[in-house]
């Protein structure tokens, strides 16, 4: 194997926790056998999830499988591809230690790292992949000052008389994705990178050294996403499979072709346990993937079963707690033809501009992680929607700042981006006619916008006239949201020259329930039936 890197030469940083939700759901007590592919007590088998995001739900089904598939061959291997330990309820509230308690219950083999790996910051993380009992592999997460690797790049293991590599391989937008603070010194210096400039001859280098060390197989356990994972196997040679994460793409077996001309399967399984990968490499070296459904798995008697149901006892009592009544539901992805709003966002802005009393609330989309249903409004409801430890904070900045910002958030529009922004105390139009000029550097961090504008008509809040009036680059107003967008740097963003005001208003979720509580008086009612049209699309 590649040379360990010592975990503890992190530097600590501050955390930040992005979350998406998934309640998990109590186990059936029996389901119909999987309809797997044929195996053969030669053959090897590799199971594989990506995306998990905390559905701890899927842990006792996967053992199952896997437990099943080795009473007829022993080489059956049990593997992740990132984005494990954050984007749930149970992720959140034990910073991804009940999710490694999971995984240790079920004894995973080896597991790559996803950017939401990353979400409660890299001492954190450090602290839970010691106590995660599988391999930890990843080639592309270097020390910026000497360019070594931070954890291993592969391991090869050894199946009867054939040995197969897994190089591990995570996204290079992983600063950006996730918090870029953590990557950074306190000058603003890189202290990490993952080599968004040299991914292809870095991998060949890893592929080619376990090719020389024997092994007859490579296994690309990538967190790479869709737009990336064709473009590295064209310019590479080696790799047999790429089982990928990160875009949550449902790809049961695909054929791409490598700079050799040469075949290489990729298949991804979805997210929060969609499905279960299964890739089998028969005696002729002929390999086939499948994707397996959970309904479709017998779940049997263990001990992840009692994990499972021990960690679903011990958060159930918090989930409970009342907070209100929603007499309409909230949703991310509600807003009307030609507005971009969303109710669930006009209902987080106004919670933040409630509780800090600033002149515009600022919320990245890519926080709101659920919606909130209709009915009996409980503590869960709202920590599913915003499962966070970020603080809120108020800065001010120029009008010109504000701008700058917008456009940053709206260089995708229409089509999704987690750092486009929810607004308060603000109305602007996007007009997606004309093309985003705004210029990012190689960690997707925002530049400068090079030319036309696709930001227009924005106005702000004028609190002593009761009417929304023009913003002035030239003036200065105090924005309130979280500290990931507004000081470190989350979605690439960038408030240069901000002078803070309030570093910790309160936490995130905090925000939400004392504005249920105290400024809607426990109801949550029409004024959130609709989108208010605050960001029109035109």
């Amino acid at each position: 194997m590649a040379g360990p890197r010592p975990f503890n030469k992190f530097t600590v940083m501050k955390k930040h926790i992005p979350l998406l939700i998934l309640l998990a759901t109590l186990l059936p007590v029996s389901r119909t056998e999987a309809q797997h592919l044929p195996v053969d007590t030669s053959d090897i088998v590799i199971l594989y999830d990506n995306d998990v995001h905390g559905a701890i739900h899927g842990y006792p089904v996967i053992a199952s499988f896997r437990d099943s598939l080795r009473r007829l061959t022993p080489h059956v291997t049990l593997v992740s591809n990132g984005d494990y330990l954050s984007g749930s309820v149970y992720g959140s509230i034990s910073k991804g230690g009940y999710i490694v308690r999971m995984m240790n219950a079920v004894g995973y083999d080896i597991v790559t790292l996803g950017n939401h790996e990353f979400d409660f910051g890299i001492p954190l993380l450090s602290q839970r992949l010691a106590q995660l009992t599988a391999s930890k592999v990843c080639c592309n997460f270097l020390s910026v000052e000497n360019k070594r690797s931070m954890l291993d790049s592969y391991e090869i293991r050894q199946y009867g008389q054939d040995k197969v590599a897994f190089i591990g391989i995570t996204t290079p937008t992983t600063p950006t994705s996730s918090t870029p603070d953590f990557f950074m010194d306190s000058t603003g210096h890189w202290l990490y990178t993952f080599s968004p400039n040299a991914l292809d001859s870095l991998l060949q280098c890893r592929v080619d050294e376990v090719r020389h060390l024997g092994a007859r197989y490579v296994i690309l356990l990538a967190h790479i996403g869709d737009d990336d994972v064709p473009s590295i196997v064209a310019n590479t040679t080696g790799i047999d499979a790429v089982l990928d994460g990160h875009f949550h793409s449902v790809i049961p077996h695909t054929i791409l072709y490598n700079r050799d001309g040469r075949s290489v399967l990729w298949s991804s399984t979805g997210d929060h346990f969609k499905t279960i990968g299964q890739l089998v490499i028969d005696s002729r070296g002929d390999m086939r993937s499948e994707l397996i459904p959970l309904d479709d798995i017998r779940v049997t008697a263990s001990a992840v079963v009692d994990t499972f149901n021990a960690v679903r006892r011990e958060y159930q009592h918090i989930g409970n707690r009342p907070v209100g009544h929603a007499y309409v539901p909230l949703s991310r992805t509600d807003f009307l033809p030609g507005y971009a709003d969303c109710t669930e966002g006009n209902f987080f802005a106004d919670a933040f501009l409630a509780v800090s009393g600033a002149d515009i609330a600022l919320v990245n989309s890519g926080g709101m992680r659920a919606d909130i249903p209709a009915g009996r409004l409980v503590f869960d409801h709202l920590y599913s929607a915003a499962p966070f430890e970020n603080n809120l904070c108020v800065i001010e900045v120029k009008g010109q700042t504000i701008l700058d910002a917008l456009e940053m958030a709206c260089r995708t529009m229409p089509q999704a981006n987690g750092g486009f922004l929810q607004v308060a105390g603000m109305t602007f139009d996007i007009d997606t006619n004309i093309r985003s000029s705004v210029v990012v550097d190689h960690n997707n961090m925002f530049v400068r916008v090079a030319g036309a504008r696709r930001v227009k008509n924005v106005r702000v809040w004028d609190k002593a006239k009761k009417r929304y009036v023009g913003l002035n680059p030239r003036g200065r107003y105090r924005v309130v949201g979280n500290d990931y967008t507004l000081l470190k740097h989350g979605d690439g963003h960038v408030f240069a020259n901000a002078k803070i005001i309030n570093k910790d208003v309160c936490i995130y979720l905090q925000a939400l329930e004392t504005y249920v509580r105290e400024n809607l008086k426990g109801v949550v009612g029409e004024q959130y039936a609709k989108p208010q049209g605050r960001i029109r699309l035109r």
